[in-house]
Protein backbone atom coordinates (compact mmCIF):
# COMPACT_ATOMS: atom_id res chain seq x y z
CA UNK A 1 0.00 0.00 0.00
CA UNK A 2 1.38 3.44 -0.93
CA UNK A 3 2.18 5.84 1.88
CA UNK A 4 -0.36 8.35 0.62
CA UNK A 5 -3.16 5.78 0.45
CA UNK A 6 -2.36 4.55 3.96
CA UNK A 7 -2.46 8.08 5.37
CA UNK A 8 -5.69 8.90 3.52
CA UNK A 9 -7.48 5.73 4.67
CA UNK A 10 -6.38 6.15 8.29
CA UNK A 11 -7.36 9.81 8.49
CA UNK A 12 -10.69 9.05 6.81
CA UNK A 13 -11.46 6.48 9.51
CA UNK A 14 -10.56 8.91 12.31
CA UNK A 15 -12.52 11.84 10.86
CA UNK A 16 -15.58 9.72 10.11
CA UNK A 17 -15.41 8.45 13.70
CA UNK A 18 -15.41 12.03 15.01
CA UNK A 19 -18.38 12.87 12.77
CA UNK A 20 -20.31 9.81 13.99
CA UNK A 21 -19.63 10.74 17.62
CA UNK A 22 -20.78 14.31 16.95
CA UNK A 23 -23.99 13.01 15.38
CA UNK A 24 -24.67 10.75 18.36
CA UNK A 25 -24.09 13.65 20.76
CA UNK A 26 -26.58 15.85 18.89
CA UNK A 27 -29.12 13.02 18.78
CA UNK A 28 -28.87 12.72 22.56
CA UNK A 29 -29.40 16.47 22.95
CA UNK A 30 -32.34 16.39 20.54
CA UNK A 31 -34.00 13.51 22.41
CA UNK A 32 -34.85 15.77 25.35
CA UNK A 33 -38.60 16.24 25.79
CA UNK A 34 -39.77 19.58 24.33
CA UNK A 35 -42.08 20.16 27.30
CA UNK A 36 -41.72 19.50 31.00
CA UNK A 37 -44.40 17.92 33.19
CA UNK A 38 -46.24 21.24 33.44
CA UNK A 39 -46.25 21.95 29.70
CA UNK A 40 -43.46 24.51 29.86
CA UNK A 41 -40.83 24.48 27.09
CA UNK A 42 -37.58 22.78 28.03
CA UNK A 43 -34.26 24.29 27.01
CA UNK A 44 -33.09 22.83 23.69
CA UNK A 45 -29.40 22.56 22.80
CA UNK A 46 -27.73 22.45 19.37
CA UNK A 47 -24.11 21.97 18.30
CA UNK A 48 -23.49 24.63 15.60
CA UNK A 49 -19.92 23.53 14.88
CA UNK A 50 -16.95 21.57 16.22
CA UNK A 51 -13.31 22.55 15.69
CA UNK A 52 -10.78 19.72 15.74
CA UNK A 53 -7.04 19.26 15.45
CA UNK A 54 -5.33 15.93 14.83
CA UNK A 55 -1.62 15.51 15.53
CA UNK A 56 -0.05 12.27 14.36
CA UNK A 57 3.34 10.70 13.67
CA UNK A 58 3.74 8.32 10.77
CA UNK A 59 6.69 5.93 10.90
CA UNK A 60 7.81 4.06 7.79
CA UNK A 61 9.92 1.12 8.93
CA UNK A 62 12.09 -1.21 6.87
CA UNK A 63 12.90 -4.40 8.76
CA UNK A 64 15.82 -6.80 8.16
CA UNK A 65 13.75 -9.23 6.12
CA UNK A 66 12.78 -6.49 3.72
CA UNK A 67 9.16 -6.05 4.84
CA UNK A 68 7.79 -2.61 5.58
CA UNK A 69 5.32 -1.61 8.26
CA UNK A 70 3.37 1.64 8.61
CA UNK A 71 2.85 2.76 12.17
CA UNK A 72 1.59 5.84 13.96
CA UNK A 73 4.01 5.34 16.84
CA UNK A 74 7.66 4.42 16.52
CA UNK A 75 8.36 0.92 17.89
CA UNK A 76 11.14 0.35 20.43
CA UNK A 77 13.74 -2.42 20.79
CA UNK A 78 13.87 -3.40 17.10
CA UNK A 79 16.84 -3.58 14.75
CA UNK A 80 15.54 -1.57 11.84
CA UNK A 81 15.82 1.77 10.10
CA UNK A 82 12.89 4.17 9.98
CA UNK A 83 11.75 7.51 8.65
CA UNK A 84 9.27 9.66 10.56
CA UNK A 85 6.79 12.23 9.38
CA UNK A 86 4.97 14.40 11.95
CA UNK A 87 1.91 16.33 10.82
CA UNK A 88 -1.09 18.21 12.19
CA UNK A 89 -4.50 18.45 10.55
CA UNK A 90 -7.15 20.86 11.76
CA UNK A 91 -10.68 21.48 10.57
CA UNK A 92 -14.24 22.30 11.52
CA UNK A 93 -17.48 20.33 11.37
CA UNK A 94 -20.32 22.74 10.60
CA UNK A 95 -23.99 21.90 11.14
CA UNK A 96 -26.02 22.16 7.94
CA UNK A 97 -29.14 24.29 8.53
CA UNK A 98 -32.42 22.35 8.32
CA UNK A 99 -33.60 22.31 4.74
CA UNK A 100 -30.03 23.11 3.60
CA UNK A 101 -30.76 26.83 3.90
CA UNK A 102 -34.09 26.69 2.02
CA UNK A 103 -37.24 28.23 3.57
CA UNK A 104 -38.67 26.04 6.34
CA UNK A 105 -42.35 25.25 6.95
CA UNK A 106 -44.24 27.25 9.56
CA UNK A 107 -47.38 25.61 10.96
CA UNK A 108 -50.07 27.31 13.04
CA UNK A 109 -52.94 25.58 14.77
CA UNK A 110 -56.09 27.25 16.10
CA UNK A 111 -59.43 26.10 17.48
CA UNK A 112 -62.83 27.74 17.30
CA UNK A 113 -66.33 27.06 18.54
CA UNK A 114 -67.70 25.83 21.84
CA UNK A 115 -69.21 22.67 23.23
CA UNK A 116 -68.17 19.07 22.77
CA UNK A 117 -67.08 19.51 19.15
CA UNK A 118 -64.65 22.22 18.05
CA UNK A 119 -63.12 23.12 14.71
CA UNK A 120 -59.37 22.86 14.26
CA UNK A 121 -57.76 25.09 11.63
CA UNK A 122 -54.25 24.47 10.35
CA UNK A 123 -52.37 27.25 8.54
CA UNK A 124 -49.18 26.39 6.65
CA UNK A 125 -46.58 28.76 5.20
CA UNK A 126 -42.81 28.97 5.16
CA UNK A 127 -40.18 31.26 6.63
CA UNK A 128 -40.14 33.26 3.38
CA UNK A 129 -43.81 34.15 3.90
CA UNK A 130 -45.12 31.90 1.10
CA UNK A 131 -48.38 30.01 1.66
CA UNK A 132 -48.07 26.23 1.36
CA UNK A 133 -50.93 24.95 -0.77
CA UNK A 134 -51.40 21.18 -1.08
CA UNK A 135 -49.26 20.45 1.97
CA UNK A 136 -49.97 17.28 3.92
CA UNK A 137 -50.39 17.90 7.65
CA UNK A 138 -50.54 15.16 10.28
CA UNK A 139 -52.70 15.79 13.34
CA UNK A 140 -52.33 13.87 16.59
CA UNK A 141 -53.41 14.01 20.20
CA UNK A 142 -50.34 13.75 22.43
CA UNK A 143 -51.82 11.48 25.08
CA UNK A 144 -48.78 11.44 27.38
CA UNK A 145 -48.37 15.23 27.41
CA UNK A 146 -52.15 15.69 27.77
CA UNK A 147 -52.22 13.44 30.84
CA UNK A 148 -49.28 15.36 32.37
CA UNK A 149 -50.95 18.72 31.74
CA UNK A 150 -54.27 17.43 33.07
CA UNK A 151 -52.57 16.11 36.21
CA UNK A 152 -51.05 19.56 36.74
CA UNK A 153 -54.59 20.96 36.43
CA UNK A 154 -55.84 18.57 39.12
CA UNK A 155 -57.24 15.80 36.89
CA UNK A 156 -55.54 12.53 37.82
CA UNK A 157 -57.17 10.17 35.29
CA UNK A 158 -58.48 12.20 32.34
CA UNK A 159 -58.99 9.26 29.95
CA UNK A 160 -57.54 11.17 26.99
CA UNK A 161 -57.18 8.22 24.62
CA UNK A 162 -60.84 7.25 24.88
CA UNK A 163 -62.29 10.71 25.44
CA UNK A 164 -60.86 12.64 22.48
CA UNK A 165 -61.38 12.04 18.76
CA UNK A 166 -60.12 13.84 15.66
CA UNK A 167 -62.28 14.08 12.56
CA UNK A 168 -59.20 13.47 10.39
CA UNK A 169 -55.64 12.55 11.30
CA UNK A 170 -54.24 13.79 7.97
CA UNK A 171 -55.42 16.94 6.17
CA UNK A 172 -54.28 18.77 3.02
CA UNK A 173 -54.06 22.54 2.84
CA UNK A 174 -56.05 24.47 0.22
CA UNK A 175 -54.91 27.32 -1.99
CA UNK A 176 -54.86 29.64 1.02
CA UNK A 177 -52.58 27.29 2.92
CA UNK A 178 -55.34 26.21 5.32
CA UNK A 179 -57.10 23.00 6.27
CA UNK A 180 -59.79 22.22 8.84
CA UNK A 181 -61.12 19.26 10.77
CA UNK A 182 -63.05 18.63 13.98
CA UNK A 183 -62.00 17.58 17.45
CA UNK A 184 -64.61 16.00 19.72
CA UNK A 185 -64.57 15.64 23.49
CA UNK A 186 -66.45 12.66 24.93
CA UNK A 187 -68.95 12.99 27.74
CA UNK A 188 -66.62 11.13 30.11
CA UNK A 189 -63.75 13.59 29.55
CA UNK A 190 -63.41 15.73 32.71
CA UNK A 191 -64.21 19.41 32.30
CA UNK A 192 -60.77 20.51 33.50
CA UNK A 193 -58.81 18.02 31.36
CA UNK A 194 -56.20 19.55 29.07
CA UNK A 195 -55.78 18.11 25.57
CA UNK A 196 -52.56 18.75 23.64
CA UNK A 197 -52.99 18.55 19.86
CA UNK A 198 -50.00 18.50 17.50
CA UNK A 199 -49.78 19.39 13.81
CA UNK A 200 -46.77 18.23 11.76
CA UNK A 201 -45.33 18.92 8.33
CA UNK A 202 -42.16 16.88 7.94
CA UNK A 203 -39.99 17.70 10.94
CA UNK A 204 -41.89 20.91 11.75
CA UNK A 205 -44.37 20.57 14.59
CA UNK A 206 -46.69 22.92 16.46
CA UNK A 207 -48.83 22.29 19.51
CA UNK A 208 -52.15 23.57 20.81
CA UNK A 209 -53.66 23.07 24.25
CA UNK A 210 -57.45 22.76 24.23
CA UNK A 211 -60.25 21.08 26.17
CA UNK A 212 -63.81 21.60 27.34
CA UNK A 213 -62.83 24.45 29.64
CA UNK A 214 -60.36 26.06 27.22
Amino acid sequence: MADGRFIADTLETVIVGIADSLTEAQEQLSSAAPLDGFGRPNTQYRLPYLDFELGFRLVTQTSQDGRRAFLFFKPTGSSSTSNEVTSTISGRFVAIPPGEGMPLPVVRLATSGTGATRQLTVSAANTAGELLAGATVQLNVDVEASEALSAAAGVASPGIAAGVALGAAVVTTDGAGEATTDISFGAALPEAAVVLVTAEIGTTITRLATGKAL
